[in-house]
């Protein structure tokens, strides 16, 4: 049973770490799907746009064929000045629909990749279910090993116990001698072990400081503040303020609690999983406000950080 405690506790550690992978992948996933929907949105008005120009060009045409008609059955000023008027019309009108067939394209290509990274996450979702849910069984056959071996050692041992007053013979007592004390030897000091960084935790926390410095460096983008005060409460009534970093963006860092936590944000509640060796260390957190109607909550631990610098 001793034996099997720590390789217990390493296998639900692997758990918790999926289950967090999973918790990432899926906050990934909500990101994509809201830029796509924004691209759906550009995509339909550019569509409209698009046919509303083809419109206007073909009645250019149409103009331009009439205009040159007029001027080639009767040259004149007027007529002229119509030709002219009518070909600069068809020109500006040539134009808008090559600069927006351009756009839509633009637009077109990256809401394919758009779609094609949420069919790469979804997968990835799918594969990390099956690996938690593979993993969870693991757990559980030790967890049932160790009980049946718990159970027979204790039958084991009221055998014996039971046995040892069946046989046991009468002995003379003997005057007590005061046993020797044992010399007690000084404990080691545990040396601190260099933590092990999962590699799909660096692709991440990577992925979202990248994000995060894109969105400050963007000067067009609008740089508000849209909470006074906002403050993040855990499971264990801890409150803690966040500080702004610009473009609805707020960042704090705290230690952190191991186990499934619960974190509200004014009103917002998120669920997020912390591994037991990651127990009393300090995690990043960043509210993305930018959705009001879907907020992001990122957190991950700020030796990950360390790990990338």
């Amino acid at each position: 049973m001793a034996q099997s405690q720590p390789t217990l506790m390493v296998e639900r550690n692997r758990l918790a770490r999926l289950e967090q992978s999973l918790e990432n992948r899926l906050v990934v996933q909500e990101d994509i799907e809201n830029e796509l929907l924004s691209y759906e949105y550009k995509l339909e008005r550019a569509r409209e746009s698009l046919e509303s120009l083809h419109q206007k060009y073909e009645e250019s045409r149409l103009e331009l064929a009439k205009a040159q008609q007029n001027y080639d059955s009767s040259p004149n000023v007027d007529t002229q000045r119509q030709l002219t008027k009518a070909k600069h019309s068809f020109d500006m009108a040539e134009r808008g629909v090559d600069s927006r067939s351009r756009r839509l394209k633009f637009i077109q290509a990256n809401h394919g990749t758009l779609r094609a990274k949420l069919a790469e996450e979804e997968y990835a979702i799918t594969e990390t279910r099956a690996r938690i849910s593979a993993q969870q069984e693991t757990v559980n056959q030790m967890v049932k090993t160790m009980l049946a071996q718990a159970e027979e050692s204790e039958r084991r041992a009221a055998l014996a116990k039971s046995a040892v007053r069946l046989d046991k013979p009468e002995l003379k007592t003997a005057p007590l001698q005061e046993a020797p004390r044992p010399e007690v030897m000084p404990r080691p000091v545990p040396v601190a072990a260099e933590r092990e960084v999962d590699s799909e935790l660096l692709a991440y926390v990577q992925r979202e400081q990248e994000r995060l410095r894109k969105l400050l460096a963007d000067e067009n983008s609008e740089n508000r503040q849209t909470f006074n005060s906002l403050e993040l409460r855990s499971s264990g009534g801890k409150r803690l303020p966040f500080e702004f970093l610009g473009k609805d963006q707020y960042r704090l860092v705290t230690t952190v609690d191991a186990g499934r936590q619960t974190y509200k944000i004014n009103s917002w509640k998120f669920r997020r999983t912390v591994p037991a060796e990651d127990g009393d260390t300090r995690y990043v957190f960043v509210f993305d406000a930018r959705r009001l109607s879907r907020p992001r909550l990122v957190m991950y631990p700020e030796y990950a950080l360390k790990a990338l610098n």
